[in-house]
């Protein structure tokens, strides 16, 4: 009788084990040699799925940021997207072409430095906001923050985008782009 019940549960839990080790793998058949694939439509235009920008860096179908109120736009939602990090106070921002300058604060709470986890962070906020930013400056330096502030007040008070990336150029030559 216990051989029985123990015969059993043995049989039971067998099925039990390679029930769960079943495949959920998809049935289809994956294509063979001797298989053919639809054709495209010939009047479908097909886009290349990586443009080459300005810096020489490969980037994404996304548009460099190239006019006044994109800059604009670009910035305001990094500088809320930066912000909403626990490490961070404050930001302020700038996104012009495919780079952008980030000026931080920290939180009282936080007790580190500006390090590599930190700029890795802020580029991925900045390629959540515009796949075409694939560097990012980022400094809590006082005086670098309040020269990217200035850039910014420069873009909402209608500046030329020209002017505004020449000068943020020239400001991203003192600092060190992170490209992750």
């Amino acid at each position: 009788m216990k051989r029985t019940v123990f015969l059993a549960l043995l049989c039971l839990t067998l099925t039990l084990l390679l029930t769960g080790c079943a495949s959920n793998a998809d049935t289809q058949p994956s294509p063979s040699v001797g298989m053919t694939t639809p054709m495209t439509s010939p009047n479908v235009t097909n886009m290349p799925s990586a443009t080459n920008n300005m810096d020489g860096v490969l980037g994404s179908d996304a548009q460099q940021i190239t006019t006044a109120d994109d800059a604009l736009t670009a910035s305001k939602e990094l500088r809320d997207a930066v912000e909403k990090l626990t490490e961070i106070d404050t930001a302020t921002a700038v996104a012009i072409g495919n780079m952008a300058l980030v000026g931080v604060t920290y939180d009282s709470s936080y007790q580190g430095e500006l390090d590599d986890r930190i700029r890795g962070m802020v580029l991925d906020r900045a390629k959540a906001v515009n796949p075409a930013i694939q560097s990012v400056a980022v400094t809590d330096d006082p005086t670098a923050f309040s020269e990217i502030a200035s850039l910014y007040q420069m873009l909402q008070s209608g500046s030329p985008y020209t002017t505004v990336k020449t000068n943020a150029d020239t400001l991203a030559d003192g600092m060190s782009l992170y490209k992750g």
